[in-house]
């Protein structure tokens, strides 16, 4: 016997899929997104309140994930292949690679702190807005200011220290 929940899931699956595909323009791996955003569905279905529209509650999960798998891109073409959770790089990287490691970590650390821990926060460690405003003691609008000011700074940062042309994220970019 399905339950109504089941029904709901299977319902929601071809919608956040697709939203996925399109928000992802192609530049994510959409179906790694979407499953992303489906367990984030399945483990939160439950506080949607009764009567609201799920599949808006789902269009907000898929939208968020879709931006925090935008924002991985988007530090990968930094040091393509690289894990930024590393200090330093590995003795087998080669040294085109380390000292581009040496470049990305060089701008962060020019960075002010508030800029320097918004980016890490959320573009290094990936975590929401919400929880970076948690940890900060900020509003969640501060967050999402510091950030976009932030990627600014980083910008002209890695262009003053020789990592060249730094192409930010569209507006609207920042989960």
């Amino acid at each position: 016997m399905r339950s109504d929940r089941d029904a709901i899931f299977e319902r929601l699956v071809p919608l956040v899929t697709g939203w996925c595909i399109r928000l992802g323009a192609g530049g994510i791996d959409a179906e790694a997104a979407a499953s992303d955003a489906l367990l984030v569905i399945l483990r939160r279905l439950d506080d949607v309140e009764a009567g609201a529209p799920v599949e808006a509650f789902a269009w907000g999960v898929a939208t968020r994930v879709v931006k925090e798998h935008r924002r991985k891109v988007w530090w990968r073409r930094w040091i393509p292949g690289i894990s930024m959770e590393r200090p330093s790089g590995s003795p087998m990287d080669s040294p085109e690679k380390r000292e581009r490691v040496r470049l990305v970590y060089a701008a962060l650390g020019a960075l002010s702190e508030g800029h320097r821990e918004v980016i890490v926060l959320m573009d290094l460690e990936e975590r929401a807005a919400s929880e970076v405003a948690g940890l900060l003691g900020v509003p969640e609008g501060t967050v999402r200011s510091r950030l976009r000011l932030a990627r600014v700074a980083f910008r002209i940062e890695a262009e003053r220290v020789g990592l060249g042309v730094v192409h930010l994220q569209e507006e609207g970019d920042d989960a």
